[in-house]
Parts: C-alpha cells; structure tokens; sequence
C-alpha cells in the first residue's frame, strides 16, 4: 500500500511539475554550484528539471545532483583556451585589478573561451532541435557565460530568467533594467567608497569601466557566434535579456548596500547554504583548543599554495603573534612550506579540505579570514561570525566591502597581506571588539527570521513564470530607450538652447533700450 502510494505521489508531482531547463557551464566552482542549485531546489520542488552542463573545465564539480544532465563535452578549442588558466590562477593574487591592460585582455580571453564552447554546444548533433520540441516553461542562465541568453532565444521557453551568481553589475544593469548608480553603488573592483569624496567616485566611475572593459567582449563574441549560424539580425543580449520574466541576483539585502530596483529583480541571496552538521571528535578537538579560533581560506580558486611566499611568512607570523588563538589553515598541498615552516607553528592547524559551513556553525569560531567571495559572504553572515576579507579578483572587492559596511568586519587589502603588522593590527580589531560580534549575530538572527526564504522565493516566482510568462507591467521602458533619452540630454539640450536664445534675446532687447535711453537723453540735452 505504501508503495502504491509513492508511485501515485510520483506520478502526480509529474504531471503538476513544470519543464525547467538550466544553462550550466562547467567553469568556476561558484558559478557551478549556484546553478546545479537552483536544479535541485526545483527537482525536489517535484518539477521536471534538465541542466545543460557544457563543459569548459573538466575539475569542475557538475554542481546538480538530483537533476537531469545533458552533457557537452569541450571542443578542441575550447581545450587549447582553457590551458592557460592554472597560469591565471596563480597570478591573481599579485594582478592589479585597476589595470586595464589585464582587464582588456580577460575580456578577450573569456569571449573567445565562451564563444568556442558555445560553437560547440550549437554544433551537438540534434541537440537544439531536440531542445526546442521539449517546450520548456523556464530557461535559466547566468548573464556571465552569455551563450544561455542566446540559446532561450532559439529554442523559445514560456519564460526566460536570467540570473546573476553576484550582485548585478556592469552590463547587467542595463540588462536586467537596473539603474545605474555610480554615485554610491561601489563597482565590483571597490571595496572602499567615500560617497562624500569627488575622487573615490572617479574612481567608481573607472572602476565601472574596467568592468565592462572586461564583461562586454564576453557577449560580443557570443552574439557573434549566434549571427554567424542564425543570421545577422539575430538580437543582442541585452535585447534577449530585457523580455525577460524574472531576474534572480545572488544578493541579500540585509548584508548589501541599500540599492534602487525594479519589481522583476528578485534578490534570493543564500540559495546555495546548506545547513550546518555536526562536527567529528576530531574538529572538535581543534576548535576547543583555545578559547578563540580562526578559520583561514582562500577559496576553491586561489589554492593557498599559490600564495607569494612573502604572503605565507606574513600570516605565519601573524599565526605566532596570537598564540592564545588556534588557527585553522586551509593550505590544499604537501610542500616545502608545510613541512619546513607551517607545520612546527603550534597554534596552528593546516587541512587539506574542511566542512566550512560546520565549522563556522561553532560556538568557539571567532573570525573567518575569506577571499570575499560571494558564498562565504553570505555563510559568514548567516553564521554570526565577524570576517577579515582580503578580496583578490572579480566581485570579491565588492562584497567584501559590503561587509565592512554593514560593521560585519574588516576589509584587508591583498597587498597588505605581506605586512605581518597591517594584518595582525586588523585581526585583533575584529578579535578584540565586541561589536563586530554582536552586529554579526544580530544579522544572523534577521536573516534567520526574514519572512520568506530564498528557497520559497525561488519556487514561487518560477512556478508563477511558468504558468503566466512575462509580464509587459515589469518590463522597463528604459530598454526601448537611448542613452541620450535615458539620461534627458535631450531636454538638457533643448532647455540650454532655449535658455542660451533667452539671455541673446534679453541681452538685444536691454541693448536696444538702452541704446534708445541714451539717444532720446542725448537728443533732450542738444
């Protein structure tokens, strides 16, 4: 009886589930989770979910688990690109993000990158054919890799959503119909931004243009492929992007700046946290050590054993400085430096992998040392637990930023990671003052009471897009606009031109009676 029962409940949630296609490309470890994310909030939501998975990076996790994979396997170019990236990686934690000959660069590099796995996956025999006949309700793909943009307009679901792994950025925002606000919305590469100082919003001002620097050439390249095999009418991205349904950013309000939006924008900040377990004996162990303990990581991305070793002797004398604290060190390989150096520190304990979320769950965690990114961000959050955030690349500087804002830490630069006395000075502020501490838990309490989760937020716009479609209503007129009707130069112009036609003619008019007032004078004395 029970079994009969859980194939009737099997059968119905088919029937009632909608059709949901999730454009995945296997690159970045975040960008991966993010979007196998949102599969398996909706397979286990009971809808019928297929993620594309197109293969850029073989060591990338897929990143779904519960849903159906379509797998693209990379082409030779895409092969060739990739090679160089273990190089990048190396280098980011000494690349100036203010360069904008690097940034020219990136952009071309990952236009080319995308746009040759994109080729690929149009080129899969049968597949967008075999994707269009399915009449998916919801497409979603991230506006980073642009080639899921392009393919919702070929194979044309009921509803396309784009989504942002970040907050919304550079092009983005005129993508997704988002004001731009450079006034006082820090660009991804700021992390410190005086609203009040003319020159850090010159600098916002740069900033935003390396960025789009960087971003843009990601979708010319990919709109290009599109035009080549479709024609050359075929839309531009933020063309595609503006009939959009919904927009769903990786934000949460109560750790963001406070931002104008739009009602189609649905931020649904820590989608991809899961729940704390319970530690091992082992970790236990550590973390009980002494009364205050600090996690250190840099990421999925920037393995520790990349680091300059100027940086590793910095935090190594930083680790020595506080012996009173345990630290707990994220360092992914075997080297000299482990075994020469690290390894005879004694308040401190290196790992090759660790349950971060777990562990940031603990009562004795005092402050978690992160890159900035977005993930770690929002568990840090989550958890209570103050941050120290040395952002290195992308949209690190930003949300650390963000953190120090909201008084949920401190920013350190990573080129003052190398001064052992700038990051001990940083890491006892956060250590000693309670207030990062208190705000922190104040926050986790908010973001463990807000009214409705990300989870449901994401369920119920998608099921609402997939029975109704987009709405004109939330679609921004700004997207059939100029740049020059956007910004009323036009009016500007005209209210100059009829200002300028105004003082000629005021000028010409005091002229005359003046000349008329002297003459008539003149006249009156002779």
């Amino acid at each position: 009886m029970v079994r009969l029962l859980s194939v009737l409940l099997t059968v119905f949630i088919a029937v009632d589930g909608h059709k949901i296609l999730v454009y995945s490309p296997k690159f970045g470890h975040s960008h991966s989770n993010y979007m196998g994310r949102f599969a398996d909030v909706l397979t286990e939501a009971g809808h019928d979910v297929t993620t594309i998975i197109n293969v850029i990076d073989h060591s990338v996790k897929d990143g779904t688990k519960l849903s159906k994979i379509i797998r693209v396997q990379p082409s030779a170019a895409t092969i060739e690109l990739n090679r160089g990236m273990a190089t990048t990686k190396k280098d980011m934690f000494t690349m100036n993000n203010f360069n904008p000959i690097g940034a020219y660069f990136m952009g071309q590099f990952f236009g080319k990158l995308f746009a040759a796995q994109c080729t690929a996956l149009l080129e899969e025999p049968g597949l967008v054919e075999k994707l269009t006949t399915e009449k998916f309700d919801v497409l979603f793909t991230e506006n980073f890799d642009m080639c899921g943009v392009g393919l919702s307009h070929v194979i044309k679901p009921k509803s396309f959503i784009p989504v942002a792994a970040s907050g919304a950025f550079g092009p983005q925002l005129e993508e997704f119909g988002l004001p731009v606000a450079l006034s006082y919305d820090p660009a991804l590469y700021v992390s410190h931004m005086n609203v009040h100082s003319m020159w850090d919003r010159i600098v916002n001002i740069y900033a935003d243009w390396l960025v789009r620097l960087s971003f843009n050439p990601m979708r010319y390249y990919v709109h290009d492929v599109y035009k080549k095999k479709y024609g050359a009418d075929f839309p531009t991205m933020d063309q595609i992007s503006s009939n959009s349904a919904f927009v769903f950013t990786n934000t949460e309000p109560l750790i963001d700046y406070a931002l104008p939006s739009i009602s189609k924008v649905i931020p649904i900040g820590g989608i991809g946290a899961s729940e704390p377990k319970q530690l091992s004996e082992d970790w236990v162990k550590i973390l009980t050590k002494r009364d205050k303990t600090v996690l250190l990581s840099f990421g999925s991305v920037l393995k520790s054993a990349y680091l300059p070793i100027e940086v590793k002797t910095s935090i190594i004398e930083t680790v020595k400085a506080l012996p009173h604290v345990t630290f707990i060190w994220k360092y992914e390989e075997d080297d000299e430096f482990t075994k020469n150096i690290a390894s005879k520190v004694a308040n401190l304990d290196l790992t090759k992998w660790m349950p971060q979320v777990d562990i940031l769950a603990h009562p004795r965690l005092s402050v978690f040392i992160t890159h900035g990114g977005m993930g770690s961000t929002q568990e840090t959050a989550l958890r209570g637990v103050p941050g120290i955030f040395i952002p290195i690349f992308g949209d690190q500087p930003r949300n650390a930023g963000m953190m120090e804002h909201n008084r949920l830490g401190k920013v350190l630069d990573k080129t003052d990671v190398k001064n052992s006395a700038k990051f001990i000075a940083v890491l006892k502020e956060v250590l000693e003052d309670d207030s990062y501490r208190t705000n922190a838990r104040k926050v986790s309490a908010m973001l463990y009471k807000r009214p409705f989760t990300a989870r449901e937020q994401l369920i119920k716009y998608t099921e609402f897009a997939a029975e109704f479609g987009p709405s004109k209503a939330l679609r921004p007129q700004s997207h059939d606009m100029n740049w020059i009707e956007y910004n009323n130069l036009d009016i500007i112009f005209a209210a100059l031109v009829v200002t300028l036609i105004a003082v000629l003619i005021t000028l010409k008019l005091v002229k005359i009676t003046f000349i008329k007032f002297f003459c008539a004078a003149k006249s009156k004395k002779e």
